[in-house]
């Protein structure tokens, strides 16, 4: 039963959505991101796009059932990486404005100040390092901090292998490095690059806030009753 409550935990950290707002168990990221319908919307996604998404996601939801039906979730982390990279090809083929825009999108979310997960992942991007004039040294370091950040990632994930308890203690530790790997390049940055650096962001876009599901009012009465029951 703990076991499965792990692995619970941890399909709710991998599939959570994440957005601007702080929702979520993890750094926006683009292929977080092309599930929200407005952000396909402001995307102009041709039906094509939208199609292989929906193949991609609806792959690891059928993974997901059957491990449910099984109570065996040692495929799932295969699922959710065949899923990734699904998506990822996805925007590997957007056109030159998608891509821009997307850039933008992923920015806005990441460096949005109720966003308590950071990613240096972002300042890799060519959109974001042309927009924010990135020096040589600059994408330097921004190279070497993702390299190393991947090595440590790499480490945490052999460690843990099917340790359900460690790997969602690592999602946690993962937060933490990424933060500290972004602040090292915001850091880097000069006093007009971070002026300007909201900028790069291009204009601005409002994201779907994030909200768990309230109980209603019949859960709420049942919740009642059972306490006056005790």
């Amino acid at each position: 039963m703990r076991k499965t409550l792990f692995a619970l935990g941890l399909v709710a950290l991998l599939v959570g959505r994440v957005s601007a707002q702080g929702g979520g168990f993890g750094p926006p990221d683009a292929t977080q991101l092309l599930g929200i319908k407005t952000v396909q919307d402001e995307l102009k996604l041709t039906d094509d796009q939208k199609k292989a998404l929906k193949e991609a996601n609806d792959a690891f939801q059928e993974a997901f059932k059957k491990a449910r039906e099984d109570m065996d979730f040692s495929g799932l982390g295969k699922a959710r990486e065949d899923q990734v990279k699904a998506i990822k090809k996805v925007v590997e083929k957007l056109d030159d404005k998608q891509a821009k825009r997307m850039a933008e999108l992923e920015f806005q979310a990441v460096t949005a100040k109720s966003n308590r997960f950071k990613s240096p992942n972002i300042f890799a991007n060519e959109h974001i390092q042309k927009a924010l004039k990135l020096t040589s040294d600059q994408k330097k370091t921004v190279k070497e901090t993702i390299a190393d950040l991947e090595k440590d990632f790499k480490e945490l994930d052999e460690d843990a292998k099917d340790d359900f308890q460690k790997r969602i203690q690592n999602f946690q530790k993962k937060n933490k490095m990424n933060n500290e790997a972004y602040e090292k390049v915001f850091k880097s940055l000069d006093d007009d690059q971070k002026k300007d650096f909201d900028k790069a962001g291009g204009e601005k876009f409002e994201f779907p806030k994030f909200e768990f599901p309230k109980k209603d009012s019949k859960d709420k009465t049942k919740d009642k009753e059972k306490k006056d029951d005790k």
